[in-house]
């Protein structure tokens, strides 16, 4: 596996906290913020989208593997083809990660995300991250970052994402449970397999285009801001 180094510059690390954009809450799965649901005629605020989906080492049961790290580093970075309507695959990143704390991985993580033991610079374009759920960075990527506090500070591109979760309610009138709910309900195909990371963000990126085809605005839902 390589190293999760790669990334980071050394710099030191500061407590952060998670916040929500109150204008892209979802308080209610059924009636939706009606502002906030489509709008066809709007401009895009963003033009590329680093579809991100972690996977970290676990364990089945009451007790959880704490502290868990990141062994599974995939993103695929899509730019929006407004003439098409669709995203389009600029480039992919995939990388698995050598756990350090729990260096060996345990029975059920492996079964679950099929990861065996053997195992940038964002320029000026307007650019966010997409994942689906709030766990991929609000907390298991501060939680890696605070395993080395005097060599990783998180980069500034990664303070602001977009949960894909809380688009899809917005534009579809339901909040999902996961990435197959989503898929079953706008009648898409799964790619490979939910908890390969790599596999994930392929999915995500069909959940894009499935509401893209309906209007929907990707704007940032979720952002980190330092205590």
């Amino acid at each position: 596996m390589m190293k999760f180094n790669v990334l980071f510059r050394p710099q030191i690390f500061h407590k952060y906290n998670l916040v929500f954009n109150k204008t892209m809450f979802i308080r209610s799965t059924d009636k939706p913020n009606a502002e906030s649901i489509t709008r066809p005629n709007m401009s895009q605020p963003y033009t590329k989208f680093f579809v991100l989906d972690f996977e970290a080492t676990c364990d089945n049961g009451a007790h959880l593997l704490k502290p868990q790290e990141i062994i599974e580093f995939p993103c695929i970075l899509v730019e929006l083809n407004t003439a098409k309507g669709g995203f389009e695959v600029v480039s992919i990143f995939h990388s698995y990660v050598k756990p350090i704390i729990h260096t060996v991985l345990t029975e059920y993580c492996t079964q679950l995300t099929g990861i065996t033991q053997d195992h940038t610079n964002m320029g000026k374009e307007k650019s966010i991250i997409v994942t689906s759920g709030n766990w991929d960075i609000g907390n298991m990527f501060i939680e890696q970052c605070k395993l080395f506090p005097s060599t990783i500070k998180i980069p500034e591109f990664m303070c602001t994402w977009i949960n894909i979760k809380k688009l899809f309610a917005l534009t579809m009138g339901q909040y999902p449970l996961g990435i197959k709910s989503m898929l079953k309900t706008t009648n898409s195909k799964q790619f490979g397999n939910i908890h390969s990371g790599i596999d994930d963000c392929v999915n995500i990126i069909t959940i894009m285009n499935q509401l893209s085809q309906r209007g929907c605005v990707f704007q940032a839902t979720n952002k980190i801001i330092s205590v």
